[in-house]
């Protein structure tokens, strides 16, 4: 599976910022292999997200990242 090199960055900050064992790097791959048209764009959205100051906390009642999304695009 070929992928640009913003999506390695996207991946590997995902990765660092949840604090990814190596296992759970190489399933995340897996998943991310097996179902690329769905799984890239998410990696993609939500580096970004969090990027832009997402967060799950009590605060926000764990918002999910489509909410947050949603969210995001009515202010």
């Amino acid at each position: 599976m070929k992928v640009s090199k913003q999506f390695l960055l996207d991946f590997a900050y995902i990765a660092n910022l949840y604090g990814w064992a190596a296992d759970n790097v190489e399933d995340a791959k897996a998943q991310t292999r097996s179902n690329p048209g769905e799984m890239v764009p998410y990696w993609t959205r939500l580096a970004a997200a969090h990027r832009a100051g997402y967060q799950q906390n009590r605060e926000n009642n764990y918002m999910r990242l489509g909410q947050w999304t949603q969210a995001q695009e009515t202010n």
